[in-house]
């Protein structure tokens, strides 16, 4: 591997534990705001350090393969895929527990793609025009279907949710959000015909979303590099 594959890989790893520390400083927030009656999501959990071994395991394989696999791609092309990814993941954690996602972990995504952007003006002027154009593109495009899912279906999608898909149209443009987005549709889909028939869910019970958006998302980029 060359030099930019593990310049990719240390700042994958750094913005996965910046990730990690937003979603410990979120969880005590829900704890406090609780009375400490949501233990699931205690910073010193079991699960949630297993969790947390996972993402950074999973986020720096990711960012190895893509190096590897997807050579033509540019290094800020794919730095905002994992930037966002490693958003997602602690977005899909506290979403499984508390069926909220937090205002901070998007606003991180946001940082992220702004500091990308910085980079993208020095380093990839000639087609950033191009680039801008695809993601505004994809954002409106999210925009538009997740107004009309609220409208058609009640309930199934939450402003959380809403504010999650813009963020993967900035990260994403057109190359990649087609392909997230159908896959967790898809992964929603067999979640939430496993939760009825083992009857761990209800039809009116809410199911979150982010873990569905993170697999469908994560697979979505390892197979598409996009």
């Amino acid at each position: 591997m060359n030099i930019t594959g593990w310049i990719t890989i240390i700042i994958t790893f750094l913005v996965s534990i910046i990730a990690i520390g937003v979603m410990q400083y979120e969880t005590q927030d829900q704890n406090k705001e609780h009375g400490g009656r949501i233990l699931d999501i205690l910073p010193k959990s079991k699960k949630r350090i297993i969790y947390c071994i996972l993402m950074v395991v999973g986020n720096v394989g990711l960012a190895a393969a893509l190096e590897i696999i997807y050579i033509d791609h540019s290094l800020l092309f794919h730095l905002k895929r994992l930037c966002l990814i490693s958003v997602i993941w602690p977005i899909a954690f506290i979403d499984y527990k508390s069926c909220r996602i937090p205002n901070k972990l998007i606003l991180l995504g946001l940082v992220y793609r702004g500091i990308i952007l910085i980079g993208e003006l020095f380093m990839e002027r000639e087609s950033l025009l191009q680039t801008i154009a695809s993601e505004g593109i994809a954002v409106a495009g999210m925009l538009i279907l997740s107004v009309l899912c609220m409208l058609l279906m009640k309930g199934s999608l939450g402003m959380g949710d809403v504010k999650l898909f813009l963020l993967m149209g900035l990260c994403q443009g057109l190359s990649g959000i087609i392909g997230s987005v159908f896959l967790s549709l898809i992964v929603s889909f067999i979640a939430a015909v496993f939760l009825l028939i083992t009857r761990k869910k209800s039809r009116k019970d809410a199911i979150p979303f982010g873990p569905s958006v993170l697999i469908g998302t994560y697979i979505s980029v390892f197979l598409l590099g996009a």
